[in-house]
């Protein structure tokens, strides 16, 4: 087996819990609306829903606030959003430790998320984890790309000097961090925290992934 080089982390649900992301777009951007257009809390999380869904995860607007904001003529900066929620960014228990013995082990690592630029700032200057990592890629903001795309993970290769088969990528999206970097030759790890799926790729924290990599990189 080739040996490991890099290991590279999904943020939002992998290495942050996701209270943070929901409350800025199921609570930030409907209480903005609502205010906006004088309709009940409820009825805005239920417009703002529906204008989502007409956007759909696979295309780049979904992940832009400025976009949201400005499609939705709403009376505030990305920046009043984002820092109205910050004290609900959270990392998952197990992150330092595991980070900690991978750095210690010799592994580089990075991050490849779909977050935009402004969200994986925030969540990593709050969370004080940044200088574990060697690269942050913002797949929206850097390449203006989707985790669906091969192109993506071949571009953060390029840039990180490394090959495919050195690197190994973990997050909680089977299809964006699991099928898609396996197509490039990546080995990838999905993250299932509910513990339903078992099969030998999936693990269930990030302790379960420095397992994996000292029995087998």
């Amino acid at each position: 087996m080739d040996k490991t080089r890099m290991v590279s982390f999904d943020l939002d649900g992998t290495i942050t819990d996701v209270s943070f992301v929901d409350s800025v777009w199921l609570e930030g951007i409907p209480r903005s609306y609502a205010l906006e257009k004088g309709v009940s809390f409820e009825d805005a999380k239920r417009d703002v829903r529906r204008e989502y869904d007409k956007v759909g995860r696979e295309r780049l607007e979904w992940y832009d606030l400025d976009y949201w904001i400005k499609k939705l003529s709403l009376g505030v900066s990305p920046k009043e959003v984002l820092n109205d929620f910050a004290d609900r960014i959270r990392i998952f228990p197990e992150v330092p430790k595991v980070l900690e013995e991978l750095r210690d082990s010799g592994f580089r690592l990075i991050i490849i998320t779909n977050a935009r630029r402004e969200f994986a700032d925030l969540e990593l200057e709050k969370t004080n984890i940044a200088n574990y990592f060697e690269r942050v890629f913002s797949s929206t903001s850097d390449f203006g790309l989707i985790k669906n795309s091969v192109r993506l993970y071949e571009k953060a290769c390029n840039i990180c000097g490394i090959a495919p088969h050195e690197m190994v990528h973990v997050g909680d999206d089977r299809s964006f961090d699991f099928e898609v970097p396996k197509r490039l030759g990546i080995r990838a790890f999905y993250l299932d925290r509910t513990a339903q799926s078992k099969e030998e790729s999936v693990i269930h924290n990030l302790q379960e992934l420095n397992e994996k990599l000292a029995t087998h990189s």
